[in-house]
């Protein structure tokens, strides 16, 4: 016990340095729509590449920063390079609308957030709806009217998108989404595995996208791996798609080449014409 506690405690201290040292530093991981194909966003997602063990799992980093109490410096870091890496795809004329970036209820519960995340938009020069703050289903169904859910609607206010993640875990009622002022729901990763040959899983999707349809919310789907889970979801109706179907997460400088390839294999695609002839 004593040096499992020695050990979490200096893995806290590493950490902390690490994310000092900018090695923790985000990957994105590509956002298509299901309708044309093209990109409709990127999720910056924090990964550790450490000079010594190489890229370490966030599921074994994470932790240790919640413990160290460094969970809204890692939102600061991550939102910093979310925000030049946007700038920086324009720069190349690159067409990314938004990034989305994970904040976690302790980052929520500051009272100066908004005005923080105003700060940073102005400074990069970016308007608030390049940002998609993703907000965890269990966040917003334990919510009451606090500083979390002022800080929420906020930041809908502000014009930032407001993106529900892990959508089916959390028992968020159609209430608090439209309390949150939520712009699209990320459906869980566990409706979407093998929906594609489970028509029980394909009624749970269904169902969630008729109530965001009616709700007149957008809809993602999460962990995508097949292109036959990715046919289903374009044929269901969900809006958005994200996975490793798609694309796996990938340090910033290789997504130059990978929007770019992806731009090109769409334009090689033949469009197909509608009634009215466009």
């Amino acid at each position: 016990m004593k040096k499992e506690t020695r050990t979490r405690a200096e893995l806290r201290e590493e950490v902390a340095a690490a994310l000092e040292a900018g090695q923790i530093q985000p990957w994105f991981q590509p956002q298509i729509s299901t309708d044309t194909g093209q990109i409709t966003g990127f999720e910056a997602l924090a990964r550790w590449s450490h000079p010594i063990r190489g890229l370490i799992s966030p599921a074994e980093f994470l932790p240790a920063i919640e413990e160290a109490g460094l969970l809204e410096r890692l939102a600061e870091v991550m939102m910093y390079h979310a925000f030049a890496a946007l700038k920086a795809w324009d720069g190349a004329s690159l067409d990314v609308p938004q990034v989305g970036v994970n904040f976690a209820g302790s980052e929520l519960n500051n009272p100066r957030l908004t005005e923080k995340i105003k700060w940073e938009l102005d400074r990069f020069d970016l308007t608030p709806d390049r940002l998609a703050v993703e907000v965890l289903e269990t966040v917003v169904a334990n919510s009451p009217d606090d500083v979390i859910t002022r800080n929420i609607n906020a930041l809908g206010q502000l014009g930032c998108r407001i993106d529900l993640d892990d959508f089916g875990t959390g028992h968020a009622s159609i209430a608090s989404i439209r309390r949150f002022s939520v712009s699209r729901i990320k459906i869980d990763r566990s409706f979407v595995m093998k929906a594609d040959r489970d028509p029980e899983q394909q009624r749970m999707i269904s169902a969630i996208l008729t109530m965001a349809e009616r709700l007149g919310i957008e809809t993602l789907a999460e962990g995508v791996e097949t292109v036959g889970e990715h046919v289903l979801l374009a044929q269901l109706g969900c809006d958005h798609v994200q996975g490793f179907g798609i694309a796996r997460p990938m340090p910033f400088e290789q997504t130059l080449d990978w929007i770019t390839r992806h731009t090109a294999k769409l334009e090689d695609v033949p469009r197909i014409m509608d009634g009215k002839g466009k």
